[in-house]
């Protein structure tokens, strides 16, 4: 089953990660005295009008998240699948551009790409690395019926990683650079490098 080609969509920044790699809270780290958080949902409310931010229920009410609609993880302890069943129940019928929040070098114009490129017959359009062709399942657009099944998986406990759960469907792939922040010295790098995208 596919989705009705005019499913709206939604977008949920997934900010409910551990940051073990990153030792501190990520979410709250900055650029430019903007949190990424902060900065992905900005970037999500550039092309979107209904905008939430994924967490765990013990940070819903951090200094960091409370400011903004939250969803809370049903299914802690599974990743950014449970951010996306988090997503899928609260609004089924739509389909859900989920954004890590840890992906500063993305534009509005990479999200107007991936909005405007949708192909609401696949089970998601997903950007992927332009020299590798690897996917990237955290700036994905997923359809309804593709998060339908990844929640199924989920609420039993099994839930696959997103890109696992992807890669066994058919996909829009719109190849795009993304520079990810996973440890602290990814953030000097990317600091250094003077971008400041958004």
């Amino acid at each position: 089953m596919t989705a009705p080609a005019d499913a709206p969509i939604s977008g949920v920044v997934l900010a409910g990660g551990l940051s073990t790699r990153f030792g501190s809270d990520k979410a709250a780290a900055e650029i430019g005295g903007v949190s990424l958080l902060e900065r992905a949902v900005r970037l999500l409310e550039s092309v979107l009008d209904d905008v939430w931010v994924s967490v765990r229920p013990d940070q819903a009410s951090d200094a960091l998240r409370s400011r903004y609609r939250c969803l809370l993880d049903r299914h802690p302890g599974q990743g950014p699948a449970a951010g996306l069943e988090a997503a899928h129940a609260a609004a089924p019928g739509r389909a859900w551009l989920a954004l890590a929040c840890d992906q500063p070098s993305l534009s509005g114009a990479d999200l107007d790409r991936l909005v405007g490129e949708r192909d609401p017959n696949a089970a998601a359009t997903a950007c992927c690395d332009p020299s590798t062709g690897v996917l990237q399942p955290l700036c994905a657009i997923y359809e309804p019926a593709t998060l339908a099944g990844l929640a199924k998986e989920t609420a039993r406990g099994t839930g696959p990683s997103p890109r696992g759960y992807l890669e066994s469907q058919p996909l829009k792939l719109i190849p795009m650079h993304i520079t990810n922040i996973n440890s602290p010295d990814d953030l000097r790098k990317y600091q250094r490098s003077g971008a400041t995208t958004p």
